[in-house]
């Protein structure tokens, strides 16, 4: 397989994707219709590509990072998309969260053309993505991800293979509701013991070492929202569209998801608030408003 990968999509995991890939000694092209974007991975080595076409045309293996299913389509398929120009049997991996109908349908048309598609979409945010350490959910042929495996190995340290087309996007879809939900779960049980008077202090250390705790407080909410930090390191609009995309398939299985539901609220409000760009545990802001009380900044250690 050639030792040149292409990244469609540079962004906050795009970005760390690329360099653990160069870290592992392949050589990356990339394109983003961010010039920023763009610019910012080329100062760390990466080679950017002119279009989707030079691109599709120089890499064997592409990896997607995009943040819609519409994203998604736009790149794979029209006269100057991928599939218009990829070599045959080249692989396409995308890494992006969207629906399983969107995978299939990519997988659908890449066989029609020689190709082979992945959905790989990823977890362990972007500093599992820079350390190359992040969780793939693979949906697909197990021949074609056996093929793939190294370009995968570089960035994920376990990768599993989940069935057919769609069936990683499932995983993924299933991930983002307990990450919504527990996130949510954690700040309002938080805000009853605040408005009770204990310190937030006092909360979460006893919840880090008893039967509550949870790995969403342990490694994102006791750094973002506990720590006044609203930067972010994963955006409440791409969460709230993961979780939207959740309910839509879980409505098509005819599965009831009745706490994701009353979740995607919650973020629906922050979302109306103006907070869309900040991370997503700032839905911490009107879950405030709403119990009257605020939760208060971490010491650090705690």
């Amino acid at each position: 397989m050639s030792r040149t990968v292409g990244c469609v999509g540079v962004g906050i995991m795009g970005s760390r994707m690329c360099q653990s890939l160069l870290k592992a000694g392949f050589r990356v092209v990339a394109y983003d219709l961010s010039p920023a974007a763009l610019r910012a991975a080329v100062e760390h080595g990466i080679a950017a590509a002119p279009d989707l076409p030079s691109l599709a045309r120089e890499a064997e293996v592409v990896l997607l990072s995009l943040p819609m299913p519409s994203s998604v389509l736009a790149v794979v398929e029209g006269p100057d998309g991928l599939l218009a120009h990829a070599r045959p049997g080249a692989y396409i991996c995308d890494a992006s969260t969207v629906d399983p109908g969107t995978s299939r349908r990519v997988h659908k048309a890449a066989h029609a053309k020689g190709i082979h598609a992945l959905d790989c979409p990823v977890s362990g945010g972007p500093g599992g993505a820079e350390a190359g350490t992040l969780t793939i959910m693979v949906g697909g042929e197990a021949a074609d991800l056996d093929a793939v495996r190294p370009v995968l190995q570089a960035i994920g340290k376990k990768i599993v293979h989940c069935g057919g087309p769609g069936s990683g996007q499932v995983a993924k879809l299933v991930n983002q509701a307990l990450v919504a939900v527990h996130t949510a779960g954690v700040i309002e049980a938080l805000l009853v013991g605040r408005r009770f008077g204990l310190s937030l202090d006092t909360l979460v250390a006893i919840l880090r070492s008893s039967s509550g705790a949870s790995w969403m407080l342990e490694n994102h909410v006791r750094f973002k929202a506990l720590a006044g930090n609203h930067e972010p390191g994963f955006a409440l609009d791409l969460l709230f569209k993961d979780l939207s995309l959740f309910l839509q398939t879980a409505t098509e299985a005819q599965v009831p998801a009745f706490i994701a539901g009353t979740v995607q609220q919650i973020y629906n409000a922050a979302r109306a608030a103006g907070h869309g760009a900040l991370d997503q545990t700032v839905v911490a802001r009107e879950m405030e408003k709403l119990a009257h009380v605020e939760l208060g900044t971490l010491t650090p250690d705690v």
